[in-house]
C-alpha cells in the first residue's frame, strides 16, 4: 500500500529549507509526496518585479521539488507576507479538504508551538493545519465537502519542523541525501539570493561582510555558500544525537498512548503490520 505524505510550505522554499532530508527518505521508500504552497512568494526576490519573482520562484520550486521526490504541487495562492489577515477558519477549510481529499498517512508542517518563529505566514499556517488535525475528522465540519463524495480523514503522524522545536522527538540521519538536499535549497536561486541579502544587510549594520556570501549574491552561484551553511548547521544538530549530519522533529501519532495502542492493538485485515517506528530512519521516544 502507497502510503501519501503531504508537506505543507507557507513559502515555495520550506521544504527544501526545513525538512528537505525527510521528504527525500519519504520518496526513496516510494511514498507518494504531495507539497501544499500555501502563498505565491511574490515579494521574495531581488530587483524583479512581481509578476517575475512570482513566475521565477514558480518554475525554480518546480525544479528543486523534483530534486527532493515530490511528486505533486498543490498552489493555494495566498499573497506572501499577508496571512496575519488572513482568517485562520478560512486556511483551516483550505487545509480540510486537503486531507480528505489525498487522505494523507503522514503531514509535515510548521510547528505552532515554535519558539522564536518571526514569520506570520510560518505561524498562522502552522496554527490552520494543527486544528485542521482534528476538525477533519468531524462529519459537522464542512458537510459541503461529504456531499461532493469526500470523507472526514483523520492524520496518523505528525511531522513538525522549525527553526527552532520546542521538543525534539526524533533526530533524522540525512548524512546519505545531504547533497540531494543541498541541491535542492540552491535551486531556489532568487529566493535565497534575498534570504543572504537580508543577512548582507544586516552585517552592513553590524559594520561587517562576509566576503562568501557576497560572491553567492553577486554571481547567483548560492551552492558554495548553502552547502557551507547547511553542512555547519546540520553537522551542530548530528554531533547532539551521535549523526554525521541531521534534522531534527517533532514527531506526534497518538501522544502519550502511543505505547499502549503499540501493544494493544492488532492489524486490520489484509494490511501489513509494519509500524512506522521500526523504520530505520525514524524512532519515536
Amino acid at each position: 500500500m502507497i502510503k501519501t505524505v503531504l508537506v505543507i510550505a507557507p513559502h515555495a522554499d520550506d521544504a527544501a529549507a526545513f525538512c528537505g532530508g525527510q521528504i527525500i527518505h519519504f520518496a526513496n521508500d516510494g511514498w507518494r509526496v504531495v507539497m501544499v504552497r500555501v502563498t505565491n512568494d511574490e515579494t521574495d526576490s531581488i530587483g524583479l518585479s512581481r509578476e517575475d519573482t512570482i513566475r521565477i520562484n514558480t518554475e525554480q520550486m518546480h525544479t528543486a521539488a523534483k530534486i527532493l521526490g515530490i511528486q505533486e504541487i498543490v498552489e493555494l495562492g495566498y499573497v506572501t507576507d499577508t496571512l496575519g489577515d488572513v482568517s485562520r477558519v478560512a486556511l483551516r477549510e483550505k487545509f480540510i479538504r486537503l486531507f480528505r481529499q489525498h487522505r494523507p498517512y503522514a503531514v509535515m508542517s510548521f510547528d505552532p508551538y515554535a519558539q522564536y518563529e518571526p514569520n506570520l505566514d510560518h505561524t498562522v499556517t502552522a496554527q490552520a493545519v494543527e486544528e485542521a488535525y482534528w476538525t477533519a475528522t468531524f462529519d459537522k465540519h464542512h458537510p459541503e465537502h461529504l456531499a461532493e463524495g469526500l470523507q472526514p480523514h483523520s492524520v496518523c503522524e505528525r511531522w513538525y519542523y522549525a527553526r527552532q522545536l520546542p521538543r525534539v522527538t526524533c533526530a533524522i540521519d540525512i548524512s546519505s541525501v545531504l547533497e540531494r538536499r543541498i541541491d535542492a535549497l540552491a535551486a531556489h536561486v532568487e529566493m535565497m539570493k534575498n534570504t543572504l541579502n537580508q543577512s548582507r544587510l544586516q552585517m552592513a549594520t553590524w559594520g561587517r561582510r562576509f566576503p562568501a556570501l557576497d560572491a553567492a549574491i553577486t554571481s547567483g552561484n548560492v551552492r558554495p555558500f548553502l552547502s557551507m551553511w547547511l553542512r555547519y548547521q546540520y553537522a551542530q544538530i548530528g554531533a547532539k544525537h551521535g549523526m554525521t549530519y541531521a534534522e531534527e522533529y517533532r514527531v506526534d501519532r497518538f501522544g502519550g498512548a502511543e505505547a499502549l495502542l503499540q501493544s494493544e492493538s492488532i492489524p486490520l485485515p489484509d494490511m501489513e503490520d509494519e509500524p512506522m517506528h521500526n523504520r530505520p530512519w525514524f524512532e519515536f521516544p
